[in-house]
């Protein structure tokens, strides 16, 4: 069952990123659009949350989780502003960065064993964002490029720290609790002109904006089904390999056909070196 539901993650992701780049590359608003991604993730997640509830009763993981919270709404924002820039896949591409900080903050913030093998996984995945950035650089996409890298860092840093609270949250409680109520509430008091933002889009595309993000929510707590029957190696390597149907599905669907060997040679590149790293 693990792997059905690690592929039904994947597939689900893959609409998800193709969707919301579709979405964002007309309405701008990134912002607004994370609010919603956190509100309809907190109305699916809660009755899982309910169904199985696990909680800390120390105030030490509340405050981390709020910390979790913090970091996705960067996470989120940067990366839906990166859409508005550049194509899924090479988002998708640029991402899988985050494995090289994954790597350095396992060994020294969890005590994880240095392995040649995760290391050549890393040397792989810079070669891949490497030939991205290089061929793609333009004027235009500069700043989408420099959110996705950024995002990087934070997402590492949002695996690094739910790593930890899955000591004191089951999964579906860590969902609920660390992705996206907090991230709720942060993107709501920390948005600029929240009120309006958040009506105009609501008015404009309400039903468009929360198919999107059911099928993100959706996505999420499938992986954390699929974390709870089997290790976590296998898990993300399924789930990575399917940003080649990225790439199909914005070269079909989008119309966004530049560069497409390139693309594929550095598609290649990002999961040679996930499986090296989760090997």
């Amino acid at each position: 069952m693990w792997f059905i539901f690690s592929a039904l993650a994947g597939l689900l992701y893959t609409g998800e990123s193709l969707l919301q780049r579709h979405f964002l590359r007309n309405q701008k608003d990134a912002w607004a659009f994370s609010f919603f991604y956190s509100l309809v993730g907190t109305i699916v997640s809660f009755p899982f949350m309910l169904a199985s509830p696990v909680v800390p009763h120390s105030v030490g993981p509340w405050l981390g989780a709020l910390l979790v919270g913090l970091l996705i709404v960067g996470n989120n924002l940067l990366l839906f502003k990166a859409a508005n820039h550049i194509e899924a896949s090479v988002i998708g591409t640029l991402f899988k960065l985050k494995f090289v900080w994954i790597f350095a903050l396992s060994i020294v913030l969890l005590g994880n064993t240095f392995e040649w093998t995760k290391l050549g996984g890393v040397v792989l995945t810079i070669a891949a964002g490497l030939v991205i950035m290089h061929r793609f650089r333009r004027p235009r996409d500069n700043s989408g490029v420099s959110l996705v890298l950024i995002a990087t860092v934070l997402n590492a840093l949002i695996i690094i720290a739910s790593k930890y609270l899955l000591s004191y949250f089951n999964a579906p409680s860590l969902t609920f609790f660390a992705s996206f109520l907090p991230a709720l509430l942060l993107n709501f008091i920390l948005m600029p002109n929240a009120a309006s933002r958040i009506r105009r889009m609501f008015t404009a595309d309400w039903k468009v904006v929360f198919g999107i993000c059911a099928v993100g929510a959706g996505a999420n707590l499938l992986l954390n089904k699929a974390l709870s029957l089997h290790d976590a190696t296998s898990v993300i390597i399924i789930s990575e390999v399917f940003l080649v149907l990225v790439l199909a599905g914005e070269h079909i669907v989008l119309k966004e056909k530049e560069r497409l060997w390139l693309k594929l040679g550095s598609i290649a590149l990002a999961i040679a070196g996930a499986i090296l790293m989760q090997i």
